[in-house]
């Protein structure tokens, strides 16, 4: 029987670097085979015109034990600087879909284009139109900007380690599918981190609303949970999010520092809902198959890497 090439899922954050090795099967199996997780250096995220020292360099090395050249390696970036654009236009050609996206992400940037590397991604919808009986197709877009100096700086690390970099996406990309595994389209996602929280407002898998918010330094605990309420309500109520989903649409909460005790109870009661941790759901799926059992707080850290290799059965 040939035996099967291992994949590794490299989630790159800020504070901490998550690295899940896995072999997947042709079944849609996915065997888990090592979970690395592993402080960032702070010198990993150079400032400008700066590149990453050589001990930020080599804390990749340890990680990356074991790899082999022809294995794949996919890149999670997990950085707050990531401009991120969600837009909904009229069917177009890809040329000029590149130009509107590469003109509406320059205004959310407000610095030189050309020291910043643009993409997106397009889903074609269809919008029913009620009273005219027709369907009116749209593009819903969403646009991606990294700076192309901490992108090089990226590669280079990798590079230097004897590593060839396949897939390099947005930590974010593959979170929809969390609303596939608890049978729901519609919802919102609510990433808290040490110094930032993240919101992500799905609609099937597109990204209608992204926004984020930074921990000020003369907030105690309740007082940066309650602008998390109020963020999270602004976004759900948000004009790029459909309202008619409202009574179907579930919240789901990721972030290491939603762990923290008292977090979820204070949450559900201020956002009148069901919010769902989202290890629960990994920890149910039967097509993970880890070594051995995990945690909740390794679940919640490593779950972008296990949405990401969910998504890619999906997509194979």
């Amino acid at each position: 029987m040939r035996k099967r090439k291992k994949s590794w899922f490299i989630d790159i954050g800020e504070a901490l670097t998550k690295v899940v090795v896995a072999i997947i099967a042709d079944s849609g199996e996915i065997l888990i085979k090592d979970v690395r997780i592993a402080k960032t250096p702070g010198q990993l995220w150079p400032a400008a015109n700066a590149s990453p020292q050589l001990k930020a360099r080599r804390f990749l090395r340890p990680l990356l034990r074991g790899y082999r050249r022809d294995e794949e390696v996919v890149l999670l970036i997990n950085h707050r600087h990531i401009v991120v654009g969600t837009f909904t236009f009229p069917m177009m050609t890809i040329s000029e879909l590149e130009e509107v996206v590469s003109w509406q992400l320059e205004l959310l940037i407000e610095a030189d284009r050309e020291a910043w590397r643009i993409d997106f991604v397009a889903h074609e919808k269809n919008q029913w139109l009620e009273y005219l009986g027709m369907d009116n197709k749209e593009l819903q877009v969403l646009g991606v900007a990294i700076e192309k100096r901490l992108l090089a700086g990226l590669v280079k690390i990798f590079r230097d380690n004897g590593c060839c970099l396949t897939t390099i996406v947005p930590h974010f990309y593959p979170m929809d599918i969390l609303f596939t595994l608890g049978q729901n389209q519609t919802g919102l996602i609510i990433e808290i981190g040490k110094k930032w929280t993240r919101f992500f407002y799905f609609e099937g898998d597109t990204l209608k609303e992204y926004q984020q918010l930074g921990l000020e330094t003369t907030w105690d605990g309740e007082m940066y949970l309650q602008q998390i309420v109020k963020m999270s309500e602004r976004v759900i109520l948000s004009p790029t999010v459909d309202g008619k989903n409202g009574a179907h649409q579930k919240i789901y909460l990721m972030g290491g520092e939603s762990l923290h005790p008292g977090v979820l109870e204070y949450l559900t009661k201020w956002l009148r809902g069901e919010i769902i941790p989202c290890y629960r759901l990994l920890e149910k799926l039967e097509e993970l198959v880890f070594p051995e059992p995990m945690s909740p707080a390794e679940l919640c850290l490593i779950a972008p890497c296990l949405c990401s290799m969910i998504k890619k059965t999906q997509l194979t």
